[in-house]
């Protein structure tokens, strides 16, 4: 994918996202150390809402896919 493709997907505004313990510098350490991470929790706890956070801070595309 090109370089003008990519930057389709990015994410240029920071969302709001208020973080509730370490979870920002967890999943930066993770993203750092080349680890997988998962994501879970109940409907409408923030899931979505914080990997939208972490690709806006570290400018990564983000693409969203509904698996429900």
């Amino acid at each position: 994918m090109s370089d003008q493709n990519i930057a389709q997907y990015l994410i240029n505004e920071e969302p709001f996202y208020q973080a509730q313990e370490n979870e920002v510098a967890l999943y930066e350490a993770a993203y750092n150390g080349r680890l997988p991470v998962m994501i879970k929790g109940p409907t409408g706890c923030g899931k979505s809402r914080f990997i939208e956070h972490m690709a806006w801070k570290l400018q990564k595309p983000l693409i969203t896919v509904a698996c429900n």
